[in-house]
């Protein structure tokens, strides 16, 4: 097809580079999106994020920002681009657990079609049940493709392009060599149910077992740190005001000459200003509990990417705590300090 036949948002795929499309096509598959529009949305969002990126560099640029807004604007894009990347791969994970959750009832109740005499490919149609969810969409539509003419293997196969799971995966594998093998599948899908349940309960248990390391982590990035941060910076406003040189002449002249004096001119004022401690502090805590939130779903789940949807409750939340701490010591000892 020529190009100048092609609609806007099939033009926009077409100038896509190739590497993003490639890795972005497989995972709105995994995220449940029909091939009919995956092209479209994927050369929409791609350049709908790049002339975000270059609106905000040329705004910023013409306000005044020069090169670092330039350099803001871009960075605004490509943030964008990741944002959409993490959106999907977060409702691809949700997919896969969800059709994880119940798979082993799913392969029970096969196997149940299976000693009633069914065909394997029978027994699989008739699994589908409206409680299954996303794996009932699943399971019709194997039973359609072998019902179309293709092979039962093949059709199973497919199943992997769409879920994004590694239980399911080695569950279809296995299924796939019981059928070539000609075993008792009944009982070879009845033993990968209960093995599947025994996993999940392990899985359960262990989450339970490291919830102590979570809450750790939980009030050390999202409490503790940003209570510390609001108190160092009231630390230093303090010490700023009382080595100014208005409150030293005073302290000096009421003192009068002595060992006072001396150690008032040899004491200096901190080094670091309120403005450098604020800022030093909301970087310090939007890293510390974004690697704080990955670190939580490794622990959890055993996969840093579940803890992506950690991310901003615990950055704003920590950032609340900063602020709220700052007010609260300022109020309760800010009358003590005043010069």
């Amino acid at each position: 097809m020529k190009l100048k036949n092609l609609r806007i948002k099939e033009k926009l795929f077409y100038f896509t580079p190739a590497k993003y499309k490639q890795k972005l096509r497989s995972e709105l598959r995994y995220a449940g999106v029909d091939d009919k529009v995956i092209d479209r949305f994927i050369g929409f969002t791609f350049f709908f994020s790049v002339l975000l990126g270059f609106v905000i560099a040329f705004d910023l640029y013409m306000i005044g920002w020069g090169l670092m807004g330039i350099g803001l604007g871009l960075g605004a894009g490509a943030m964008t681009i990741m944002i959409i990347q993490v959106l999907i791969i977060l409702i691809a994970d949700s997919r896969a657990a969800e059709v994880e959750k119940v798979l082993p009832d799913a392969l029970q109740l096969m196997s149940a079609n299976i000693r009633a005499g069914m065909t394997v490919d029978r027994a699989i149609w008739l699994a589908a049940r409206p409680e299954f969810g996303i794996f009932e969409e699943e399971i019709r539509r194997v039973g359609a493709k072998t019902v179309g003419g293709k092979s039962i293997k093949t059709a199973l196969l497919e199943i992997r392009e769409r879920i994004k799971s590694d239980i399911l995966d080695k569950t279809v594998r296995l299924l796939i060599e019981g059928i070539e093998s000609g075993g008792e599948l009944a009982n070879l899908l009845q033993e990968t149910s209960n093995n599947i349940r025994v996993m999940q309960s392990v899985k359960k248990e262990i989450k339970a077992s490291v919830t102590a390391y979570s809450i750790f982590i939980v009030f050390a990035a999202v409490l503790a740190a940003p209570m510390l941060y609001a108190l160092s910076m009231f630390f230093v406003d303090v010490m700023t005001q009382l080595w100014s040189p208005d409150v030293l002449g005073s302290i000096s002249s009421s003192s009068g000459a002595g060992m006072s004096s001396g150690l008032l001119a040899n004491a200096g004022a901190p080094q670091i200003s309120v403005d450098q401690i604020f800022w030093f502090a909301i970087v310090s805590i939007s890293s510390t509990t974004f690697f704080g939130a990955l670190i939580t779903g490794l622990i959890q789940t055993g996969n840093e990417k579940n803890g992506i949807k950690f991310i901003p409750l615990f950055v704003l939340g920590a950032l609340a705590v900063f602020i709220i701490s700052g007010f609260m010591i300022d109020y309760m000892f800010g009358s003590f300090f005043q010069i």
